[in-house]
């Protein structure tokens, strides 16, 4: 296998992730609008303390830098509250 083999596995991995990103903003998209019905607010901060460590445990789990992945989903996770945000018409508010 090449360098360019290689290169292309991960090209091809890095847009399946980026659909996978896709998919999750237009589920957070969804729970804007039921949070909404519900009179619920955005950010529910039990469940992302949960949610942070899930990822951290599964991320020990699969032998790779835990704190880098807690880091990618409070990114991911900061994505789909301002997608929320968006979808209730407050603009990117914290």
């Amino acid at each position: 296998m090449t360098i360019e083999d290689i290169r292309a596995e991960i090209d091809a991995l890095d847009r399946e992730i980026i659909g996978l990103i896709a998919q999750r903003q237009a589920i957070a998209g969804r729970m804007a609008h039921e949070k909404y019905l519900a009179g619920l607010p955005v950010r529910d901060q039990k469940r992302r303390e949960a949610l942070l460590k899930q990822v951290f445990d599964t991320a020990v789990e699969q032998n790779i830098n835990p704190v880098m992945v807690r880091q990618i989903f409070e990114i991911l996770m900061d994505m789909s509250e301002e997608r929320q945000h968006e979808c209730i018409g407050e603009g990117n508010l914290p």
